[in-house]
């Protein structure tokens, strides 16, 4: 899944109910079901980060359009 998208191109009313999805995936994950769909597309615990890294997407790019400011941070899990 290319996760390069600019979600900020897209309205609010656009992505306001794509949040919602998204996170009743990250939801459904988190509290123990293994697996959530969206658009045909599986995703299992093993996709955890990837579906929150979604959420975090999509809320930037709502507060950027809302006049806020977008910060993202980053973890290294690399143990370097």
């Amino acid at each position: 899944m290319a996760n390069d998208f600019d979600f900020s191109l897209l309205p609010v009313a656009t992505l306001q109910p794509m949040l919602a999805t998204w996170l009743a995936a990250l939801n459904a994950i988190a509290v123990g079901n293994q697996s959530y769909s969206i658009a045909g597309r599986q995703f299992t615990r093993a996709n955890l980060s990837e579906v929150s890294m979604m959420v975090t997407k999509i809320q930037n790019a709502i507060a950027v359009q809302q006049g806020g400011a977008a910060r993202v941070t980053y973890a290294d899990m690399s143990g370097q």
